[in-house]
């Protein structure tokens, strides 16, 4: 079981965070809060079969197994987690779904699920679990694992209302955001929101990634109305077929403290920073985890701890995972071999 270490910075390496460089200081106490993801795995073929989870304030890492290393069945890309069953339910692209604790993370039962799925949500307050895949979306009961629909749309991005009554679909490859009803999977309407790599709901709008332009669209969907809002976050040469040859495009997005902030982590090492309130873009934190000062830190799964402060971010070129002060762009803690491209925050009540 693996702690982290500390991470000294220099005042030097904290003179391009914006808007306003804070001055250095020691890392802060950690909040009560408990992350998981799936280890990095490429979009088809093989994954590690691994799960990844921290706990803090202590720092301690776990890891878990799942499918069978090497092949389909270990390759995931976002889990979900339920607090009615205390689960986590890692979709994989063998058309596997498996479920396992989540305190100790051993898998306790699996379900056959679309081929091709890697995204997985579980509605609020709800006994049903959505499994995305590139080309299809489906809808199982938690408990019983039976199949409730499956639509022909698809994508890598989803987000539920926060009633859970609609999800949200979209895609890198799609020319829309598509709303169904979590009951019946049917398709309640389409927005002309193109390319999106993902998706959260903040302060009664979705703010919607666009990995490859680097514009962030903000969606009222109760209007269809949205706000195109551009960042620096854009590679020129940006590739779907060659991501890890990328130098920027959104990565994980996540909403801060009171729905007034999202967050995204950009491949070009910077975690930006949206007014979810007045849907602005308002810059960005450098991220220098890679000890070469010419070295890349490509940043993918995010995670804003509770109190709004810290965050995790995996920086994926790196394998490795840190936490960093969203105000000064400070790392308190470096945790090596340990990553996922989408964390989520798992509620806990004790270390």
């Amino acid at each position: 079981m693996y702690t982290g270490r500390l991470f000294p910075v220099s005042l030097a390496a904290l003179s391009g965070v914006f808007p306003v460089a804070a001055a250095a200081h020691g890392p802060s106490v950690a909040p009560l809060a408990t992350v998981v993801g799936a280890f990095p795995a490429p979009t088809t073929g093989s994954g590690p079969g691994t799960l990844a989870q921290l706990s803090l304030p202590r720092g301690s890492t776990q890891v878990g197994h799942y499918g069978t290393a090497n092949t389909s069945s270990g390759n995931s890309f976002y889990v979900g987690y339920s607090a009615i069953t205390h689960s986590i339910y890692t979709p994989t692209v063998a058309g596997i779904t498996y479920v396992s604790n989540s305190s100790s993370l051993q898998v306790t039962g699996s379900f056959t699920s679309i081929p091709g799925g890697r995204i997985a949500r579980v509605v609020p307050n709800s006994n049903v679990l959505l499994v995305l895949a590139s080309n299809a979306v489906a809808g199982y009961t938690l408990n019983s694992h039976r199949a409730l629909f499956a639509d022909a749309v698809g994508g890598n991005a989803v987000v539920l209302s926060p009633d859970g009554r609609v999800a949200f679909v979209g895609g890198n490859a799609d020319s829309v955001i598509t709303a169904i009803d979590v009951r019946d999977g049917e398709v309640l309407r389409t927005y002309n929101v193109p390319q999106i790599g993902d998706m959260v709901w903040a302060h009664g709008q979705i703010f919607a990634a666009d990995i490859k332009t680097g514009v962030m669209t903000v969606l009222n969907p109760a209007t269809g109305a949205t706000v195109a809002i551009p960042t620096p976050e854009v590679d020129p040469s940006f590739s779907y077929n060659d991501v890890p040859a990328a130098t920027a495009g959104f990565m994980q997005l996540a909403v801060g403290s009171h729905q007034g902030t999202v967050y995204a982590a950009g491949f070009s090492g910077h975690i930006l920073e949206f007014s979810a309130t007045r849907d602005r873009y308002l810059g960005e934190i450098p991220v220098s985890a890679n000890t070469n000062s010419a070295g890349a830190n490509q940043l993918s799964g995010l995670a804003i701890l509770p109190g709004g402060t810290d965050a995790i971010v995996t920086v994926e070129n790196l394998r490795e995972s840190v936490i960093v002060n969203l105000r000064s762009g400070v790392i308190q803690r470096v945790f090596p071999s340990f990553a996922s491209n989408r964390w989520i925050l798992v509620p806990t009540s004790k270390q």
